[in-house]
């Protein structure tokens, strides 16, 4: 898995601006070699929202897994940090439409 390219240029979007773009509310990248905008697919917004709240749904797992709270904790913030640091690898944007000019 590789972070995606511009589809006008095919140069390859920096790990941080993508990180700055899902962090700041699904904010548009503006590629820096031509300046072509590539809005977030909802899609991948929906799968964000299900990555980073799926440990949610696991609570009474990860609780008799763990044996006590601080075991718990760090389950979650691993999987978390893991969980946001792949994010950038998983998400694809698409080319704004109304772009071309």
């Amino acid at each position: 898995m590789k972070v995606q390219k511009c589809i006008n240029c095919g140069t390859q979007f920096r790990y941080k601006s993508i990180q700055k773009s899902i962090w700041s509310g699904y904010k548009s990248i503006i590629c820096f070699n031509c300046g072509a905008v590539h809005d977030f697919k909802f899609i991948y917004r929906l799968l964000v929202s299900v990555i980073i709240a799926l440990p949610i749904f696991f609570t009474r797992w990860i609780s008799s897994v763990a044996s006590n709270i601080l075991w718990a904790s760090l389950m979650y913030f691993g999987y978390l940090f893991v969980a946001i640091g792949v994010l950038p690898y998983v998400i694809r944007y698409r080319l704004k439409s109304n772009n071309l000019e």
